[in-house]
Protein backbone atom coordinates (compact mmCIF):
# COMPACT_ATOMS: atom_id res chain seq x y z
CA UNK A 1 0.00 0.00 0.00
CA UNK A 2 2.83 2.39 0.89
CA UNK A 3 4.54 1.53 -2.38
CA UNK A 4 1.37 2.36 -4.27
CA UNK A 5 1.08 5.78 -2.56
CA UNK A 6 4.69 6.56 -3.45
CA UNK A 7 3.97 5.81 -7.11
CA UNK A 8 0.94 8.17 -7.08
CA UNK A 9 2.96 10.91 -5.40
CA UNK A 10 5.73 10.51 -7.99
CA UNK A 11 3.22 10.52 -10.82
CA UNK A 12 1.58 13.70 -9.50
CA UNK A 13 4.97 15.33 -9.00
CA UNK A 14 5.68 14.78 -12.70
CA UNK A 15 2.20 15.35 -14.17
CA UNK A 16 1.34 18.63 -12.41
CA UNK A 17 4.48 20.58 -13.42
CA UNK A 18 4.32 19.09 -16.93
CA UNK A 19 0.68 20.19 -17.23
CA UNK A 20 1.52 23.70 -16.11
CA UNK A 21 4.41 23.87 -18.58
CA UNK A 22 2.30 22.45 -21.42
CA UNK A 23 -1.00 24.26 -20.83
CA UNK A 24 0.38 27.36 -19.17
CA UNK A 25 -0.73 28.89 -15.92
CA UNK A 26 -4.40 29.50 -15.47
CA UNK A 27 -5.23 33.14 -15.84
CA UNK A 28 -5.82 35.07 -12.67
CA UNK A 29 -9.38 36.16 -12.03
CA UNK A 30 -10.11 39.75 -12.86
CA UNK A 31 -12.88 42.09 -11.90
CA UNK A 32 -15.31 43.58 -14.33
CA UNK A 33 -16.25 47.17 -13.70
CA UNK A 34 -19.88 47.94 -14.25
CA UNK A 35 -20.81 51.56 -14.50
CA UNK A 36 -22.73 52.64 -11.42
CA UNK A 37 -26.10 54.23 -11.98
CA UNK A 38 -25.86 57.94 -11.36
CA UNK A 39 -27.61 59.16 -8.24
CA UNK A 40 -30.95 60.78 -9.01
CA UNK A 41 -30.65 64.54 -9.23
CA UNK A 42 -34.19 65.51 -8.25
CA UNK A 43 -36.09 65.08 -5.01
CA UNK A 44 -38.94 63.33 -6.84
CA UNK A 45 -36.55 60.78 -8.38
CA UNK A 46 -34.98 60.11 -4.99
CA UNK A 47 -38.48 59.89 -3.52
CA UNK A 48 -39.40 57.17 -5.97
CA UNK A 49 -36.48 55.12 -4.66
CA UNK A 50 -37.71 55.72 -1.09
CA UNK A 51 -41.24 54.70 -2.16
CA UNK A 52 -39.95 51.39 -3.50
CA UNK A 53 -37.38 50.75 -0.74
CA UNK A 54 -39.88 51.08 2.10
CA UNK A 55 -42.52 48.97 0.38
CA UNK A 56 -45.12 51.65 -0.28
CA UNK A 57 -45.92 49.77 -3.49
CA UNK A 58 -47.37 46.90 -1.44
CA UNK A 59 -50.42 48.96 -0.48
CA UNK A 60 -50.47 51.96 -2.82
CA UNK A 61 -49.37 50.02 -5.90
CA UNK A 62 -46.89 50.77 -8.63
CA UNK A 63 -46.96 54.42 -9.60
CA UNK A 64 -49.29 55.10 -6.62
CA UNK A 65 -52.42 53.80 -8.32
CA UNK A 66 -53.72 51.98 -5.23
CA UNK A 67 -55.65 48.78 -5.40
CA UNK A 68 -54.96 46.71 -2.27
CA UNK A 69 -58.32 45.54 -0.95
CA UNK A 70 -59.18 46.94 2.48
CA UNK A 71 -62.56 45.48 3.47
CA UNK A 72 -65.03 47.95 4.99
CA UNK A 73 -62.82 50.97 4.26
CA UNK A 74 -64.85 54.03 3.37
CA UNK A 75 -62.94 54.63 0.14
CA UNK A 76 -64.10 51.87 -2.21
CA UNK A 77 -62.97 49.17 0.24
CA UNK A 78 -59.38 49.53 -0.87
CA UNK A 79 -56.21 51.42 -0.01
CA UNK A 80 -56.58 54.73 -1.84
CA UNK A 81 -54.62 55.81 -4.85
CA UNK A 82 -52.20 58.61 -4.09
CA UNK A 83 -52.37 60.14 -7.57
CA UNK A 84 -54.63 62.99 -6.50
CA UNK A 85 -52.86 63.82 -3.22
CA UNK A 86 -51.56 67.10 -4.69
CA UNK A 87 -55.16 68.19 -5.25
CA UNK A 88 -56.18 67.63 -1.62
CA UNK A 89 -53.12 68.10 0.63
CA UNK A 90 -50.28 70.55 1.08
CA UNK A 91 -46.70 69.23 1.13
CA UNK A 92 -46.60 69.74 4.92
CA UNK A 93 -49.78 67.67 5.36
CA UNK A 94 -48.41 64.87 3.19
CA UNK A 95 -45.21 64.86 5.25
CA UNK A 96 -47.26 64.71 8.45
CA UNK A 97 -49.23 61.68 7.20
CA UNK A 98 -45.97 59.93 6.24
CA UNK A 99 -44.38 60.73 9.61
CA UNK A 100 -47.31 59.86 11.88
CA UNK A 101 -49.51 57.66 9.69
CA UNK A 102 -53.25 57.28 9.89
CA UNK A 103 -54.04 55.15 12.93
CA UNK A 104 -57.79 55.20 12.19
CA UNK A 105 -59.48 54.35 8.91
CA UNK A 106 -63.05 55.48 8.31
CA UNK A 107 -65.44 52.56 7.96
CA UNK A 108 -68.05 52.16 5.25
CA UNK A 109 -70.27 50.40 7.80
CA UNK A 110 -69.81 51.30 11.48
CA UNK A 111 -71.28 47.96 12.58
CA UNK A 112 -68.88 45.89 10.44
CA UNK A 113 -65.27 44.98 11.17
CA UNK A 114 -62.48 47.53 11.31
CA UNK A 115 -60.57 47.73 8.00
CA UNK A 116 -57.37 45.66 8.43
CA UNK A 117 -54.96 48.03 6.69
CA UNK A 118 -53.99 51.50 7.84
CA UNK A 119 -51.23 53.94 6.98
CA UNK A 120 -48.34 53.34 9.42
CA UNK A 121 -46.14 56.17 10.65
CA UNK A 122 -42.64 56.19 9.15
CA UNK A 123 -41.08 59.02 11.15
CA UNK A 124 -39.10 56.62 13.32
CA UNK A 125 -37.63 54.80 10.29
CA UNK A 126 -37.24 57.42 7.58
CA UNK A 127 -34.89 60.36 7.73
CA UNK A 128 -36.24 63.88 7.21
CA UNK A 129 -34.54 63.92 3.80
CA UNK A 130 -36.25 60.67 2.79
CA UNK A 131 -39.62 62.00 3.92
CA UNK A 132 -39.13 65.25 2.00
CA UNK A 133 -38.07 63.35 -1.13
CA UNK A 134 -41.04 60.99 -0.77
CA UNK A 135 -43.39 63.97 -0.47
CA UNK A 136 -42.00 65.37 -3.71
CA UNK A 137 -42.45 62.01 -5.44
CA UNK A 138 -46.04 61.64 -4.24
CA UNK A 139 -46.87 65.18 -5.38
CA UNK A 140 -45.24 64.50 -8.76
CA UNK A 141 -47.73 61.69 -9.40
CA UNK A 142 -50.54 64.20 -9.92
CA UNK A 143 -51.51 63.73 -13.57
CA UNK A 144 -50.37 66.52 -15.89
CA UNK A 145 -53.78 66.62 -17.57
CA UNK A 146 -55.78 66.53 -14.32
CA UNK A 147 -57.17 70.03 -14.79
CA UNK A 148 -58.42 69.10 -18.27
CA UNK A 149 -60.26 66.14 -16.72
CA UNK A 150 -61.87 68.44 -14.15
CA UNK A 151 -59.81 67.24 -11.15
CA UNK A 152 -58.42 70.59 -10.12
Amino acid sequence: MLERMKRWALLLAIVVPASIWFFGRPSAPYSIRVAAKPAPDTAAARGRIVYERYGCTLCHGQEGKGGLKNPNALRNAQVPSILEVADTYTPAEVAQVIRFGRPRIDRADDKAAVPPFRMPGWGDRMSDQEINDLVQYVLSLYPKDAKKKGWG
